[in-house]
């Protein structure tokens, strides 16, 4: 049986570190704390969700950044009422992406995109 687990892990660059840690706190409600690993330049964010799960933003010169969405993998959320989560997200000045999958996208600084499902 093969099951897809509840931590995620993305690439930032490091001048992006200020706006993720405040988006991820202010707007998605999560505990980050700055974690240094052996091996790793910079120190790294990790936010624990409220609901469960986890993000490690590690930081790097190279690492893709765009004020478009990536064209990369695209992150699910669940909340209790998605349009609310939506709302903050626009309200902190976050970009709202258009796809015709669900319909609540926005876009963290540096283009990693989120789309907001029902719990």
């Amino acid at each position: 049986m093969t099951a897809l687990g509840g931590n995620v892990h993305i690439f930032a660059r490091p001048h992006r570190r200020e706006e993720l840690a405040r988006c991820l706190e202010s707007v998605l409600g999560c505990a980050v704390r700055t974690v240094d690993f052996p091996g790793i330049a910079e120190p790294m964010l990790v936010a624990r969700f409220p609901g469960g799960g986890a993000l490690s933003v590690e930081f790097l010169d190279e690492a893709p950044d765009d004020d478009r969405p990536r064209l990369g993998a695209w992150l699910e959320l669940r909340a209790d009422d998605p349009a609310a989560l939506m709302r903050a997200a626009m309200d902190a000045g976050l970009r709202e992406v258009e796809h015709p999958g669900h319909p609540y996208y926005f876009m963290l600084p540096g283009g990693q995109v989120f789309t907001v499902a029902p719990a």
